[in-house]
């Protein structure tokens, strides 16, 4: 290093230390971190469908879970294990709500007759109407799901509502209460749920609406 112009006392001392520090082996370099632009890059997984994409219709929606199902056999046991929630306890209070209508809805009872003539029926007809609508759109929800827990808790839970329709003198005036009753007794009767009362017939009623002005 003596020859190199330009380096004093200190550089010539620096150059000798690097001059003998030992050389890195090809080993050293193996065992070294690697550098961060060496790490392989993840792979982003694909993006869920935007929602207005999924917006079909439920026959639709069947076919492509059936195409799934089919193209991909493992998530067979995920479709069979699939249990829809059912809020029930929100359709007993929709229902409960509708039953107060109608009471709401009585003419004032002047003379404490009870409102059971048909001055009264025809005032809230329509709401009775809402009331069969509702509870048999309910019924058919839950007995399709075939969870038998779920309908004992709907059929139970529809009996006090049922109870609190008002009832009129003339018995066809009643026949929507006892028809829903029937219904709920007999989807009830399938799984072993207690609900008494009800005199109407009731075969079709849990695959069909009601009519609700005998």
């Amino acid at each position: 290093f003596t020859g190199l112009p330009g380096l004093g006392a200190e550089g010539l001392a620096g150059a000798h230390v690097w001059a003998m520090a030992p050389k890195r082996t090809a080993s050293d370099a193996a065992m070294a971190t690697p550098s961060p632009t060496a790490k392989r890059l993840r792979q982003t997984p694909p993006k869920m469908p935007a929602a207005g994409a999924l917006s079909s219709s439920t026959k639709e929606l069947l076919a492509l879970i059936k195409q799934l199902c089919v193209a991909h056999p493992a998530v067979r046991d995920d479709v069979r294990a699939f249990t829809p929630n059912l809020p029930i306890d929100k359709m007993l209070t929709e229902i409960q709500k509708v039953v107060g209508q109608v009471d709401k809805k009585l003419p004032y009872d002047k003379y404490g007759k009870g409102n059971v003539d048909i001055y009264a029926y025809n005032r809230v007809r329509s709401f009775i109407s809402n009331v069969s609508k509702l509870v048999m759109a309910h019924l058919k929800t839950v007995e399709k799901s075939g969870q038998a827990d779920k309908i004992k808790d709907f059929v139970e839970g529809c009996r006090g509502s049922m109870d609190k329709l008002h009832e009129f003198q003339d018995p066809s005036h009643n026949a929507t209460k006892n028809r829903l009753q029937a219904a709920l007794a007999k989807a009830g009767g399938k799984v072993g749920a207690v609900f008494t009362g009800g005199e109407g017939d009731a075969s079709d009623e849990s695959d069909t609406e009601l009519d609700c002005f005998p």
